[in-house]
């Protein structure tokens, strides 16, 4: 179905810019290497779906968290459960939080109970770029990368001395921002300190019981990055971002006595990189991720899953267009916790290789990665993808790969509920996409199937975490970028179905048609940005229809000297009362109206 609707959809577009521009036209687009992508692969050249968001996109978004700025990616969508700080999940290409690895800086971060990363713990503002590639890449990553991997970079040197910033706005909003840059030629540091605090909103429709509260966010966080150029050839670099926040929510099954939970999480990675040769570069890292969950109440529960990591990996260029990619990793996961869990530990070690040919009409990308975890035993994943340059200014990229979820401690272990005999959830995926540019327009269509068995779920008559059914997601993504009369316009839109084959009913939390778009224009020091985000047919609690919603921000920024700029935004402009995720039949988590803010920024 989606297959045959692309490819009428992208033959039309194709035989209007090809045209409309029969001859050469270079993209735009930035030439530096996606490093996620692994090998020589840049956003222009890579075979798979990759989107890059730099330090000014970050800065220009004047976003809340990284949630916010790219679920502005065609297919990645959230669910967020009351607003700021609260539990938050991102779905790419349809596929639950669970199956997306996070990265920052190269190390696996994450909730090892949960089987996922909190995404929006992380702040911003210590975020320089921001890589997102979709489709399955556990035949790289190994456990989680079904729908794709999000990969953070913190910052590690800038421009100037420092800077220092203060951010105001609804809901007694207070942020505040300290950075200082250091370095020359051989050496260079980033030291950073970022508080936040907010009153917030009542985190969900429960009026009884105490619970007709707002439900605050505290947030303090700090970053340390630095890199040492030892030689010409080697490079040392070191990254640590620690945070610490506290977020109260109501009790959506009683009466709420302040309830709160405090998160504390630190990632840190220090990574050596040298050149042998011209032709072949040698990287490795080590890294640790903490992540610490404590909830008070009548039920108080503590969560804490601490990961070490180490990866090596080598990168040749066999010739001018082809590269070879080989390495292993190593990651040991152990927690601790109020709850008795018969095993607290386990750890995993994975081989791969990848092969990329990146010719001038003929691109080939091959990959393929072996893992071996003391919990579940042994997998073997593969992908590949095959390019064609129909024009110099048309490409079509097919691709396949499989990939798998490893059962988090809490399916296999947690007290009267673990199943230690389930097995990964396996997936198989297939990807075709069209892709062009025309003068100042680049364009992608894209379409996708993914199959996953071996549902995680819940056996009502054993009481146990299951793997039960089996799901089927397909989608068509269309991606536009254009100048147009010194405006930068961007628009993104997605068709998404995505089903539990077992039951028939539409996977929770998934939006079956969304759309964004963006428009931003310089008028010398003054940026004015407009972003549109409209999504239908979201569906939760097994099957139930949310109503859609269309949302418009606005947001500016001014450079008044050299040294001080003024930026504020409106978000939700028009106030729209939206639904994201129920709580049950008749309450449901609520969402933020208008939110506004004003931000000073001095750089010395």
């Amino acid at each position: 179905m989606y297959f045959s609707k692309i490819m009428s959809l992208s033959l039309a577009f194709v035989s209007v810019t090809v045209s409309a521009n029969p001859t050469v036209n270079e993209p735009d687009s930035n030439d530096e290497i996606i490093v996620t992508a692994k090998g020589n692969q840049t956003l222009e050249n890579t075979l798979h779906t990759s989107h890059v968001f730099t330090a000014s996109d970050i800065e220009a978004a004047q976003v809340k968290d990284v949630p916010a700025l790219i679920t502005r990616i065609a297919g990645v969508s959230l669910s967020e459960s009351g607003g700021r700080g609260s539990a938050t999940s991102i779905f790419v290409r349809g596929t639950s939080n669970s199956q997306t690895i996070v990265l920052i800086d190269g190390v696996r971060v994450g909730s090892a109970t949960l089987g996922a990363a909190a995404l929006n713990s992380y702040p911003i503002e210590a975020i320089e770029r921001i890589e997102v590639i979709k489709g399955p890449f556990s035949s790289i990553y190994g456990a989680d990368a079904v729908g794709g991997v999000i990969q953070l970079f913190t910052k590690k040197g800038g421009s100037g001395l420092g800077a220092v910033s203060a951010t105001f706005g609804s809901d007694s909003l207070q942020e505040y921002d300290l950075a200082l840059n250091g370095g020359n030629d051989v050496y260079s540091f980033h030291v950073a300190a970022h508080t936040e605090q907010t009153d917030g909103i009542d985190r969900t429709s429960i009026l009884s019981d105490g619970n007709a509260d707002d439900d605050a966010f505290e947030q303090d966080s700090f970053s340390i990055g630095g890199q040492l150029n030892i030689s010409e050839t080697s490079n040392l670099k070191l990254s640590i971002l620690g945070t610490d926040s506290t977020v109260e929510f109501d009790n959506t099954f009683g009466a709420d006595p302040g309830l709160a939970t405090e998160n504390e999480a630190l990632s840190s990675a220090l990574a050596f990189s040298t050149q042998f040769n011209e032709n072949w570069d040698w990287s490795t890292t080590l890294g640790v991720n903490t992540d610490e969950s404590v909830t008070n109440g009548a039920f108080p529960s503590e969560f804490v899953t601490n990961r070490e990591t180490l990866g090596t990996e080598f990168s040749g260029r066999l010739s001018d267009t082809s590269t070879l990619t080989f390495g292993a990793d190593y990651y040991q996961e152990d927690i601790e916790s109020s709850n008795d869990f018969p095993v607290t530990e386990r750890d995993n070690t994975g081989v791969f290789a990848q092969f990329e040919s990146l010719g001038e009409r003929i691109g080939t990308v091959v990959s393929v990665r072996y893992d071996d975890n003391s919990a579940y035993g042994t997998e073997t994943n593969g992908s590949i993808a095959l390019s064609y340059n129909v024009y110099d200014n048309l490409r079509v990229v097919a691709s396949y790969g499989t990939a798998f979820v490893a059962p988090s401690f809490n399916r296999l272990y947690f007290p009267f509920f673990g199943n230690p005999d389930l097995l990964p959830e396996e997936s198989e995926s297939i990807e075709f996409s069209i892709i062009g540019n025309s003068g100042a327009t680049d364009w992608r269509v894209s379409a996708y199937q993914t199959d996953v068995e071996n549902l995680f779920s819940f056996n009502p008559a054993t009481f146990l975490a299951a793997n039960i059914g089996e799901a089927q997601i397909e989608g068509i993504e269309a991606e536009l970028m254009t100048n147009i009369a010194s405006w930068e316009l961007s628009i993104n839109a997605d068709i998404l179905s995505a089903t539990n084959e077992t039951t028939g009913i539409e996977l929770d939390d998934r939006a079956e048609r969304s759309l964004s778009i963006s428009a931003a224009k310089d008028y010398n020091a003054l940026n004015i940005r407009f972003d549109l985000r409209s999504e239908s047919n979201r569906f939760d609690n097994s099957g139930t229809q949310i109503a859609g919603h269309g949302l418009f921000d606005i947001s500016a920024s001014y450079q008044i000297t050299d040294a001080l700029r003024v930026s504020a935004n409106v978000d939700n402009l028009f106030d729209k009362d939206y639904t994201l995720n129920l709580i049950g039949a008749n309450n449901r988590y609520n969402t933020e109206g208008r939110q506004a803010k004003l931000s000073v920024r001095y750089s010395f």
